[in-house]
């Protein structure tokens, strides 16, 4: 696959592991350097890196804040993709001052089942979950996402927009070998 075309269709971004927490993330981008320390000062101050997110013309596409489950963390049950194990999940939902093209339908649902990339250490996989009708369940929307991370502290997100084909390894191979000449761990 062309490198130029897959540079169309990534997103990337950085998330890491919220002080005090197992399984919250947050989008480090734009994250200030000094947590405040007041509950009104944190939520005032996430709504204004929100809304500067949302201005900057450069949209997110996953929540400001994200959760991983990690399978050794909470039993997760090892449905699709035939016989890989899950290593973990993703699941997040969109605030409300949140903008994203995959905030579509109430509640506003992200999630994906994430599998180890064979043969890799640091690669994970998944396909995104979003919430498509009110009150439904998410549903899978085509778009393959790849995590990069060796710690789950701090995490690369990837988002290939369209190339989540069930059972296509090429698409994942070609996204991958972009990803690790992206990628901070190589």
């Amino acid at each position: 696959m062309n490198k130029d075309f897959l540079k169309k269709v990534v997103w990337e971004a950085n998330y890491f592991l919220k002080a005090g927490t197992s399984t919250s993330f947050i989008y480090s981008s734009y994250l200030p350097i000094e947590l405040l320390e007041e509950r009104k000062s944190k939520v005032a101050a996430t709504a204004d890196l929100i809304r500067k997110i949302n201005e900057s013309g450069s949209p997110m596409l996953l929540p400001f804040r994200i959760s991983f489950v990690k399978a050794d963390a909470a039993p997760v049950a090892n449905t699709g993709r035939g016989t890989r194990a899950k290593v973990a999940q993703l699941k997040a939902h969109f605030t409300k001052p949140e903008a994203s093209p995959y905030k579509i339908a109430p509640p506003f649902k992200v999630c994906t089942s994430i599998w180890q990339i064979p043969g890799t250490k640091c690669s994970f996989y998944g396909t995104l979950g979003i919430t498509l009708k009110e009150g439904m369940p998410p549903s899978d929307n085509g778009d393959l996402v790849i995590f990069r991370t060796a710690d789950w502290k701090d995490v690369e997100v990837f988002i290939f927009k369209g190339l989540g084909k069930p059972n296509d390894d090429a698409c994942l191979e070609d996204a991958l070998q972009y990803v690790e000449g992206r990628s901070r761990l190589g």
